[in-house]
């Protein structure tokens, strides 16, 4: 039975409270003590650990928390709850991938004082089962003392059941045992008849993990702790997409184009193209893309709409709402029928220059020419395709001639939305109208309605051509990361059928890519400090006085930005934002990326696997050492290619999930077309399109000047794409100076333990 709660509470703002309150006062603690100090992992049938199937779940599939409303649907009015990141996830059909580590928390026994376990004694005693197979995970473990984290080395795999198992063999640093809690003992041996509806439900997740642990031959008296709990269906909704889309339709004015355009003039030596043409012209050509929009926020709402930085959610709402069923409910497996209007995407078309006038298009149009599309990234627009566009559209050395066609994502370029005074909703403007971390399932639906318009794109071709015409994909930057995803949902329609799928610089795990991103992380960081909740959070600890309940969030902050105006009282509410920020931060990685999980390439990736599609992917590695010195060029700085943090975040985790093998020497596929990896040593995360990012400078940041190399590797990597989607995903050769933009031999990465994945 769910309890009532309060409609005005807000958590994010209430921790923001606490933690100010509590930083103010001072923080106490118990002395040192070297007396031994007993450890159990705290356990409540009212508060229990997550993941954990014994919250049950509500009639609509999702699952259910204990202050959850007790219905809902986006037209009853009551959304907060599921805006909310450490709650949004009661809006899921079941648990997280663990692409976020999953934590199984730590109490000490009659004491203050927090003391890390023995991390060796982490190992078999600390296990995740699947349930089917009785195939133990493979995870990396530590402890901080509060908590065990559990890092998964691949994705749990979609809508499955895994057990969580903790035994007595975990060791503190005093070489005690770990304990289970009074509570978990009474329930283990309770029976039946003197349990309420939760407590049985609580009580069948632990036999059932019990049981699971029994069969691989565990001793199940020696467990401290265990659950049961079940993965999110990642494929559901994009599946109804799917079949919804079939329709798309594509239009074009093929009475006129764009003026045939020189992309360098003869003479012109101050331009460099970064792949060595002299003059190269083509045809553009405008049109629209007739598809499904599934978002409840859309041009039509500008009028509904104001910025304000103060009170964003209230004077914009439909921004912040998400993907719903028509009755407004949660979509789940059993119940997908996401409801959509339609929406008129503009397009743009690249073909080669014809012979005479609409030849080019007549080609196009008859299915003569292979179709590349080709997918932007974050704060980008379709007309990036500019950039890569030159070696398919030209018709010199008797190559293949190719059409690009290429749209923008929401809130990019031609999609973006303005609000009733004009002022632009735009990526551009503000990455976080995409990555909205405000509100965690409108991001999930942002990246489903990406995808979704390109699954839209793909059948579009296939109306407005006849038949299923020979295409291709590549993506870079965001979109790389949509492009793994939109190439997983063509795998089951032979309509939607990728040639290749070619990713440069991808990545999984968004939400922890984010966050050590050394060019977005700070952004991050800056947003959620400055946002309005920890603001007035802080402003009524500090200037109680000035901000009180019936006071407006703007006159809040405003009198807040007055009171920092002295050097003392900024230093000291600098310090609130950095404490506050720091205790959020876990809550809003796992509360964010719980509920996204559908949503991210690392949930993403078997389909194409299972049915080998041939791939390129494109890393941006560099040529540091250990560390990276001056002079050298760095890894990616925009999408990590790993984080130290965990073992699923970035662009290597994102390799092996999809079993790509390394490219270092020119290669020809001799039974099965390629699938393998590219790791660039020269340049960074732009150098495809094109060369910006020079050798790392005295900042510790790429630099912006010695060039030179770099547009030498813009032209390997564009010339691999091209060689990858010419052959049809047979071959890719280099040349000399390629060898000297990639790496050529084989580097010795650090390696987990075996002992750090039992």
């Amino acid at each position: 039975m769910k309890t009532k709660r309060n409609p005005n509470t807000f958590p994010l703002k209430y921790i923001a409270y606490s933690m100010a309150a509590l930083l103010l006062s001072g923080c106490q603690s118990d002395e040192e003590t070297a007396e031994k100090v007993a450890v159990e992992v705290p356990f409540s049938v009212k508060e229990l650990p997550m993941p954990n199937d014994g919250y049950g779940y509500d009639e609509d599939g999702t699952i259910s928390l204990p202050d959850e409303p007790a219905f809902f649907s986006t037209k009853s009015g009551d959304i907060s709850y599921y805006q909310n990141f450490e709650t949004s996830f009661a809006g899921i059909d079941g648990w997280g991938l663990c692409v976020e580590p999953l934590e199984i928390p730590l109490k000490s026994i009659n004491s203050g004082q927090k003391y890390p376990l023995d991390d060796a004694s982490l190992t078999n005693n600390v296990v995740i089962i699947k349930s089917d197979t009785s195939e133990v995970v493979a995870t990396k473990k530590s402890n901080d003392g509060s908590n065990i984290y559990i890092e998964c080395h691949s994705a749990l795999e979609s809508a499955e059941t895994y057990h969580i198992i903790v035994t007595s063999g975990v060791k503190t640093q005093f070489g005690e045992p770990l304990q289970s809690s009074s509570e978990f003992k009474e329930l283990l041996t309770a029976t039946p008849s003197s349990l309420n509806e939760d407590e049985i439900r609580v009580k069948s997740s632990i036999d059932n993990a019990l049981n699971a642990y029994s069969n691989i031959g565990g001793d199940t008296n020696s467990v401290v702790y265990a659950s049961t709990f079940t993965t999110q269906d990642s494929y559901a909704i994009m599946d109804a997409i799917v079949e919804n889309n079939e329709e798309a339709k594509l239009k074009f004015d093929n009475s006129s184009h764009y003026p045939v355009t020189a992309l360098r003039s003869e003479g012109d030596g101050d331009f460099q193209s970064g792949i060595g043409d002299v003059f190269i012209k083509y045809e553009l050509y405008k049109g629209t893309l007739e598809s499904n929009y599934y978002l409840p926020f859309s041009k039509g709402d500008s009028e509904n709409c104001l910025l304000d930085k103060y009170d964003p959610v209230s004077n914009c709402p439909d921004m912040y709402r998400w993907m719903t069923n028509e009755d407004g409910s949660h979509l789940t497996p059993e119940n997908a029928s996401p409801q959509f209007t339609t929406e008129n995407i503009p397009v743009d078309l690249y073909l080669p220059e014809g012979e005479y006038e609409g030849q080019s298009f007549e080609k196009f149009q008859n299915g003569e020419l292979p179709v590349v599309m080709f997918i932007h990234g974050i704060t980008a627009d379709k007309s990036a395709a500019a950039l890569m566009m030159k070696d398919f559209v030209k018709n010199q050395w008797l190559k293949r001639e190719f059409a690009v066609v290429a749209i923008d994502m929401p809130y990019h370029g031609e999609r973006i939305i303005h609000d009733k005074t004009g002022k632009p909703i735009s990526a551009k403007e503000d990455k976080s109208y995409f990555i909205n971390i405000t509100s965690p399932l409108t991001l999930r639906g942002n990246l489903h309605q990406a995808i979704s318009d390109f699954i839209s794109l793909r059948y579009a071709l296939n109306n407005f051509i006849g038949g299923t015409p020979e295409v291709h994909l590549v993506g870079h930057s965001l979109g790389g990361i949509v492009s793994v995803m939109f190439s997983e949902m063509t795998q089951n329609t032979q309509k939607l059928a990728l040639t290749t799928a070619n990713y440069v610089v991808p990545g999984q795990g968004l939400v922890n890519i984010t966050l050590e991103s050394l060019t977005l992380g700070i952004e991050m960081e800056t947003a959620v400090k400055s946002s309005p909740d920890i603001q007035r959070a802080i402003a009524e600890t500090v200037i109680p006085n000035q901000c009180y309940e019936g006071v407006s969030n703007q006159d809040c902050i405003l009198a807040l930005q007055t009171f920092v105006e002295d050097p003392d009282n900024k230093t000291s509410v600098e310090m609130l934002e950095n404490e506050i920020y720091q205790a959020i931060l876990p809550l809003l990685k796992k509360g964010v990326q719980r509920t996204i999980d559908s949503a991210d390439p690392a949930s993403k990736t078997s389909r194409q696997v299972k049915n080998a599609q041939p791939t390129l992917l494109i890393e941006a590695k560099g040529n540091c050492g250990e560390i990276c010195e001056v002079g050298e060029y760095m890894p990616d700085v925009v999408v990590p290619n790993s984080a130290e943090n965990n073992l699923q975040t970035g662009t290597e985790p994102l390799i092996r999930a999809l079993q790509l093998e390394d490219i270092r020497e020119d290669t020809v596929a001799s039974e099965k077309p390629l699938r393998g990896v590219i790791r660039a040593t020269v340049g960074g995360h732009g150098t495809y399109l094109f060369p910006y990012e020079g050798p790392m400078d005295e900042s510790g940041m790429p630099s912006t000047e010695n060039l030179g190399d770099v547009y030498s590797s813009t032209n390997t990597q564009q010339e691999a794409v091209h060689q990858m989607i010419e052959s049809q995903g047979i071959s890719i050769t280099f040349d000399e100076d390629d060898m000297q933009n990639i790496e050529s031999e084989v580097v010795t990465e650090k390696v987990v333990t075996e002992e750090a994945v039992q």
